[in-house]
C-alpha cells in the first residue's frame, strides 16, 4: 500500500509564506481548522480563504469566531461566508457536533487542520498532575484521533488531507511538560500510523 506521512520541519509561523509562494488554489475546497478563533489557526483558516476555500471558523469564544469569520470572508476572492461552530474539544459531544455541521453545511470536506492544543505543565510533584495529563491528552490527542475517526470517510471520498500542528520539534527536556510530551509522541506516531490505515487516497502529515 502506498504511503504518505511525514513529520514536516516547516515553522508555523512560515506556513502562510509557504502557501503563498507554492500558489496553491483552493477553490471549491471545504477546510476546518480547529482551534482557528486566534493564533495559527486564525492565521491559517484566514489563508485558506484567501486561498478560495470555504472554511470552518471554531472555538470556544463565540465572540472571536465571529471576529475570524468576518476577517476571513473579506479575504476570500468569492466573499465565502465561513460556518461559526462554538466547540470544545475536550467535550466528544462537541467535536461529533462539529464534524456534523460541518458535513451539513458543506456536504464534503477536503482539509482538516488538526491545530488546537492546550499548553498545561505539571511536575511530577504536582498533585494535580494527572489532572492536567486527562486534560491534555482530551484535547491534543483524543480530539484529534476523535476528528479523524469522524472524518476520514469524507475525506477518502474527496482525495483529501489531514494537517496535525504542534509535532515534536527538538530533544530539549522540560520537567513540566510530561503530559504535552507524551500527547505530541501520540500525534507523531499516530501519522505514521495512519498513513498505513488511510493511504493513498488520504494524506495526513504533521507540521512542527
Amino acid at each position: 500500500m502506498c504511503m504518505s506521512a511525514k513529520i514536516i520541519r516547516v515553522p508555523t509561523n512560515n506556513i502562510q509564506h509557504n502557501w503563498q509562494s507554492n500558489g496553491r488554489n483552493f477553490t471549491g475546497k471545504v477546510v476546518l481548522v480547529t482551534g482557528s478563533s486566534s493564533g495559527i489557526g486564525e492565521i491559517t483558516t484566514k489563508e485558506f480563504s484567501r486561498l478560495g476555500a470555504s472554511v470552518v471558523v471554531t472555538g470556544r469564544n463565540a465572540t472571536d469566531i465571529s471576529r475570524v469569520a468576518k476577517e476571513a470572508q473579506q479575504l476570500s476572492p468569492y466573499k465565502l461566508k465561513p460556518l461559526e461552530i462554538v466547540a470544545d474539544l475536550a467535550k466528544p459531544d462537541d467535536v461529533n457536533r462539529l464534524v456534523n455541521e460541518t458535513i451539513e453545511t458543506f456536504g464534503k470536506l477536503d482539509v482538516l487542520v488538526n491545530n488546537a492544543a492546550i499548553g498545561l505543565l505539571a511536575t511530577i510533584d504536582d498533585k494535580n498532575l494527572t489532572d492536567v495529563f486527562d486534560a491534555v491528552m482530551a484535547v491534543n490527542l483524543r480530539a484529534p484521533l476523535q476528528l479523524i475517526q469522524l472524518v476520514h470517510p469524507y475525506l477518502n471520498t474527496t482525495n483529501g488531507s489531514i494537517i496535525n500542528m504542534g509535532g515534536i520539534r527538538d530533544s530539549s527536556i522540560d520537567i513540566r511538560a510530561v503530559p504535552i510530551g507524551v500527547a505530541k509522541v501520540g500525534i507523531d506516531y499516530s501519522v505514521k500510523v495512519l498513513a498505513v490505515a488511510l493511504g493513498p487516497r488520504i494524506r495526513i502529515n504533521a507540521v512542527e
